[in-house]
């Protein structure tokens, strides 16, 4: 724009978007961000001699594919806080709505547009992103021919693979899979076709030794894993939830040591691991997030695998019992 003008946040019933000095604007938030902005690219194919651009201006929250767009090399990013636009704000806002937040993980986001890395309520919060040893992203991690580990959680959509490999009594992943609307016997095929001739562990979901597949055989998902030449390790009985959390949040860091590796193509992972939160106030992981998958999938593994924790002893119950 050549000057500072007003834009007024116009919407016409059913049309939510409007044009301001030449710059589409449209005014939402989407339930599915990613699947919004890989539709929007196809609009931005046009040649022109002012290029096709896409201003984003939106509060930073930590969402996955923010992220990812800002670290893109095309990417400017300019930051403001709400002291720059204090001229048309009401001084009442500042002296108490503004106050009070100040200084405040809510504050430094919603005040000084600051894009925070320490999510609130991370399930895994001892995983880092930060390059290794500062934290469990290492590209120098390398298929060493070892028989391939394989956690493997059985959600139909997607199917989440995590692949490492053993490096002493470290797990270095290599790659992890979501397969969108797939099954078990699809999920076989693929790692067969990535691992020819390898020895392939699978340390699956147990709820697979009786679950039935979405695939038209009909056959459990351990039967199908260990038809296309897998070995399954799994315990007869589910670990509790916040039992392999623990373990494998040890696995991500124990006093200094960091035992889980992960290689950046594996982003699916680290994804979940980086977003995974609790719900508000509960214990309560957010399924519906949809963090859930790749995580379980390591969880499965890392349990079978690498087990450091002890799991939480039962609680034994007595009553009064009249003699």
């Amino acid at each position: 724009m050549s000057a500072k003008q007003p834009v007024y946040n116009l919407e016409v019933a059913e049309t939510p978007e409007y044009f301001a000095n030449g710059i589409l604007v449209h005014n939402c938030k989407y339930k599915n961000p990613r699947e919004v902005w890989e539709n929007l690219q196809f609009g931005m194919r046009e040649v022109s001699a002012d290029r096709p651009r896409v201003f984003i201006s939106t509060t930073p929250r930590p969402v996955p594919i923010l992220t990812e767009i800002e670290e893109q090399p095309t990417t400017v990013v300019v930051t403001g806080s709400s002291y720059e636009n204090r001229a048309n704000l009401a001084p009442e806002w500042f002296t108490q709505t503004l106050a009070a937040y100040e200084g405040t993980r809510l504050g430094r986001q919603e005040i000084h547009g600051e894009l925070l890395e320490d999510v609130e309520g991370l399930v895994y919060s001892s995983f880092s992103k930060l390059p290794f040893p500062l934290g469990n992203v290492d590209a120098s991690v390398v298929d060493t021919g070892a028989e391939i580990l394989v956690g493997q959680d059985f959600n139909v959509n997607p199917m989440a693979s995590v692949v490492g490999v053993r490096v002493a009594d470290e797990l270095h992943i290599l790659d992890a899979l979501e397969v969108h609307t797939s099954n078990t016997e699809e999920v076989a095929g693929e790692l067969r076709r990535r691992y020819p001739g390898r020895r392939i562990i699978v340390c699956p979901d147990p709820a697979g030794k009786a679950r039935h597949t979405s695939s038209p055989v009909g056959q459990t998902d351990f039967t199908i894993l260990r038809r296309a030449g897998f070995e399954v390790r799994a315990p007869n009985a589910a670990p509790l939830v916040v039992d392999r959390v623990n373990n494998t949040q040890a696995m991500l860091l124990q006093g200094e040591r960091r035992r889980i590796r992960i290689h950046p193509r594996a982003k699916a992972l680290i994804t979940a691991l980086s977003n995974l939160c609790y719900k508000e106030g509960t214990s309560i992981r957010d399924k519906g997030s949809g963090f859930d998958h790749s995580a379980d999938a390591l969880d499965y593994l890392v349990w079978e695998e690498f087990r450091v924790l002890r799991p939480a002893a039962p609680t034994i119950r007595f009553s009064h019992v009249r003699i």
